[in-house]
């Protein structure tokens, strides 16, 4: 693939997600309020819900940080996994005209819902430096790394983008499969309580599954080390992440591009 013709292809799934974000919700009366503000409702539920019972115990390491900042951080992460995942499994019959089209690069259609997550992200991460103004706290000297930790968040989201995306055109029931897991996979990470819960109450079985076999664990607390200082960056992890993310990318990328050729004809 020539560079100029992937420049051309990431230039038309702009165009496309930029007219996917405006038309998406075009014909409501709310618009953007249910792509952005339901989700942001659900998150703020949350926060009242669970900041009452998790009182008490957020351990030492996160006593001193808000709730709402404490969840906040990672949601924004998960936020956009979740949404380009979930979508992925309807993206290609959302867009089977194109399909259709012999020269469409239709590998571009699992990164049209970027644009709408990336900006539920930023909104979420506005509020999240929002809260920490108003609670007179700073960012960590290595705050910056936050920004490897999305890196990663955003390749291992692609690669199993672009493998659902594929395998759903001739599996319809991932439409129904993919909410679910994604739903088992949110509580199963610590996004909504401390990892010392897990550590400290959780049968071996429930932490090996929870703290060793799900990358978003990582994700969730390397972002919160980073930006909160709250304990050393974990770098081998970090590292780790990085590979599965260009791992899960290319393995991704490669079955989509394997699946392509009856695409036009199951749709």
């Amino acid at each position: 693939m020539r560079k100029s013709g992937i420049i051309n292809s990431l230039s038309l799934a702009w165009m496309l997600a930029k007219r996917d974000l405006l038309n998406r919700y075009a014909g409501s009366y709310a618009g953007v309020f249910w792509t952005i503000g339901v989700p942001l409702l659900y998150a703020i539920i949350n926060v009242v819900v669970f900041s009452t019972l998790m009182s008490g115990r957020m351990g030492a390491r996160y006593g001193d940080i808000p709730f709402a900042l404490f969840y906040f951080l990672p949601f924004s992460l998960w936020s956009l996994f979740s949404e380009v995942v979930g979508r992925s499994t309807g993206i290609l019959r959302e867009y089977r005209y194109l399909v259709s089209k012999i020269a469409f690069p239709f590998w571009v259609l699992p990164l049209v819902p970027l644009a709408s997550a990336l900006l539920s992200q930023v909104i979420i991460l506005l509020l999240a430096g929002g809260l920490m103004a108003y609670n007179g706290l700073t960012l960590g000297d290595m705050a910056a790394v936050y920004l490897l930790a999305w890196l990663a968040c955003v390749l291992i989201t692609l690669g199993i983008a672009y493998a659902v995306s594929a395998l759903s055109v001739y599996i319809p029931d991932l439409t129904q499969i993919v909410p679910v897991v994604l739903n088992i996979l949110f509580w199963l990470t610590p996004i909504l309580y401390p990892a010392t819960l897990v550590e400290e109450h959780g049968a071996l079985w429930l932490r090996r599954l929870i703290m060793d076999c799900n990358p978003f664990y990582y994700l969730t607390e390397i972002s919160r080390h980073a930006v909160f200082a709250t304990a050393p960056v974990d770098w081998p992890a970090l590292a780790v992440l990085l590979a599965l993310g260009i791992t899960l990318l290319v393995a991704g990328f490669a079955l989509f591009r394997r699946l392509k050729s009856g695409f036009a004809d199951v749709l």
